[in-house]
């Protein structure tokens, strides 16, 4: 990231840089604008909030689990009928759909189109066993399902509080004048 804040501050000074992936509170927020983002995403915090359009089950699934509790895999894009290249895969919670088909996409893709409708109703109906639950590593940093304003307000202030609770530790008090 600082290699890439430097390069945008010579070459393109008005770009924003956001960093993500892995970024659930205040403390990655804090380390990120410390490398030199202007800001960052919050996908999976986020989608730990009520306004989120997920099942509940799901929420909860992934809240019961951690970083380790997910795995990259294409069973969920099968599932759905996505075709995205072989290199983008997307991180789920690992749960039986994962453990049924991944590693087993061949067989998967034979049988996907006849049982979509099954699978997209497991979504919708919150079957959090039966489906690929989309959720980054950072599900480990979050213990609850809260607003949104709550959320962006708490991670503000916290990483706040460590930019200049931080500052003042490591360097001390202020030398006399």
């Amino acid at each position: 990231m600082p290699e890439v804040a430097d390069l945008l501050a010579r070459d393109s000074p008005d770009t924003l840089l956001v960093a993500a992936g892995g970024i659930a509170d205040g403390r990655g927020m804090a380390a990120a604008l410390m490398l030199g983002a202007d800001g960052v995403m919050l996908g999976s915090r986020l989608w730990a909030a009520p306004e989120c359009l997920i099942h509940p089950n799901h929420q909860a699934a992934a809240l019961a689990s951690d970083g380790d509790g997910t795995v990259r895999q294409v069973a969920a894009d099968i599932a759905r009928g996505y075709d995205w290249p072989e290199e983008f895969t997307g991180r789920v919670l690992r749960n039986g759909f994962v453990q049924r088909w991944n590693g087993n996409e061949a067989e998967h893709r034979t049988v996907a189109a006849a049982t979509r409708a099954d699978y997209l109703a497991g979504v919708a109906e919150g079957r959090s066993d039966a489906v690929g639950i989309f959720v980054g590593e950072a599900i480990g940093l979050i213990h609850e399902v809260a607003p949104a304003a709550e959320i962006m307000a708490r991670i503000a202030d916290e990483a706040a509080a460590l930019l200049q609770g931080r500052a003042a530790a490591l360097l001390g008090p202020a030398p006399p004048q």
